[in-house]
């Protein structure tokens, strides 16, 4: 949803840490994977996932507002399978913390959460 302001780089960063997020908790839902091919298909052609070491996350995010638009995403994928895990959590806490965002995370976590009811309740009335 977000993926569009952030630059080639910035994508990969968000792929390798959706996927971070996506394995964390020893378990991978099919609704993680679909929204991992789907941030995918909404990168540039060609992004591929990079390793981008923690502590050089604000180095790579130099703005809130590409900081946030990652953070919202990867917080997504806590959510995707409608169990955000405390070790989901800690890895939230410490991309916020890394991107100078603390106070943020909650508000973050809020958003995505009433995001993901709207998207159910239109699902709810496209199926009748």
């Amino acid at each position: 949803m977000f993926v569009q302001y952030l630059n080639e780089r910035q994508q990969g960063a968000l792929l390798h840490y959706a996927h971070e997020m996506m394995r964390v908790d020893g378990a991978v839902a099919g609704e993680e994977l679909a929204l991992l091919d789907l941030l995918r298909d909404q990168a540039e052609p060609g992004v591929e996932a990079e390793d981008v070491p923690i502590d050089e996350l604000a180095g790579v995010f130099d703005d809130r507002l590409t900081r946030v638009a990652f953070l919202l995403e990867v917080v997504g994928m806590g959510y995707a399978h409608d169990d955000f895990d405390p070790d989901e959590s800690q890895l939230a806490r410490d991309l916020a913390g890394a991107l100078s965002l603390d106070d943020a995370l909650e508000d973050v976590k809020s958003w995505v959460k009433r995001q993901l009811l709207l998207v159910r309740e239109a699902t709810q009335l496209m199926e009748g």
